[in-house]
């Protein structure tokens, strides 16, 4: 039916967000480079940042594959940076845990440039990257996967948010079906290279330095990472005095696709930054 209809004037109802994509913040020899996709908020002041990590078994890392369920939190006036790492076959670890390092100090040098308050940064991540957002977490502002960009910078960050992260590799991860994995990450088995291995688990950087409060999210149907990793995470935290809140997912696998589209996941995950990034 033709007709005309006038809406009256009103004021929006959430932030106006902006792509910013593919933001370069490392190149290496040969021509590898890393990026960054970037929602930001039309905000009249510096907005609390959250760094994205997607999971991908370490082999592989597509940062703009959640964009879509991370829009929500940019509406609700954060900056969020879906970053890029480089993988197994790439390099070998700490190149991973080096390139969030990386990709936050370049956020932080550039804050201004993106309208992002610097001092308010929460990490978040899913499976590998959820492994990383911990690392990240219990060793911002130590010396350990620091590179030599941006140093003066620092790498602390005020909330983590882990999902299904995959801690203890030691323990879990060296059947045939992962061997390979961890032989490119590591550059030999987990029984060849031991040390390095434990190095990868965020547990062992609890020696009482200052670390955020943490958020853990696991589904109990998860057949790629055992839902006991998570507990000993939390269970770590726990005994080192650390804030830590673990959360069950009953009957939910490992996918993103779980656990991304369940609005009282999102809504937890916004709690919990807001108490801790914009309180």
């Amino acid at each position: 039916m033709n007709g005309e209809v006038t809406w009256p004037a009103r004021k929006p109802d959430q932030a106006f967000v902006r792509l910013v994509p593919d933001v370069q913040f490392a190149r290496f020899a040969g021509g590898k480079t890393l990026s960054m996709n970037l929602l930001l908020p039309a905000a009249e002041r510096p907005a609390p940042l959250i760094i994205w990590i997607v999971g991908g078994a370490w082999v592989s890392c597509n940062s703009a594959r959640n964009l879509p369920q991370l829009v929500r939190f940019a509406e609700q006036g954060y900056a969020v940076a879906a970053i890029e790492y480089r993988l197994a076959h790439e390099a070998r670890f700490p190149a991973q845990i080096e390139d969030v390092k990386s990709a936050l100090r370049f956020l932080r040098a550039n804050a201004d440039k993106y309208g992002i308050d610097g001092s308010r940064v929460g990490v978040w991540g899913h499976s590998a990257g959820g492994q990383l957002a911990a690392l990240l977490g219990v060793t911002g502002g130590s010396p350990e996967f620091e590179t030599a960009d941006d140093l003066q910078q620092s790498t602390r960050v005020q909330a983590v948010v882990d999902f299904s992260g995959p801690i203890d590799i030691e323990l879990d991860f060296q059947s045939e079906f992962h061997m390979p994995v961890m032989a490119l990450m590591l550059g030999g088995t987990i029984r060849m290279k031991p040390e390095l291995a434990r190095s990868t688990n965020p547990t062992h950087y609890l020696d009482g330095r200052e670390v955020p409060p943490f958020l853990i999210v696991h589904g109990d149907a998860d057949t790629t990472v055992p839902l006991r990793q998570s507990r000993i995470l939390h269970d770590a935290l726990t005994q080192a005095d650390i804030p830590s809140e673990f959360c069950l997912l009953e009957g939910t696998g490992h996918s993103t696709a779980e656990m991304l589209t369940r609005s009282d996941v999102l809504d937890k995950v916004g709690e919990f930054f807001d108490s801790h990034l914009k309180s």
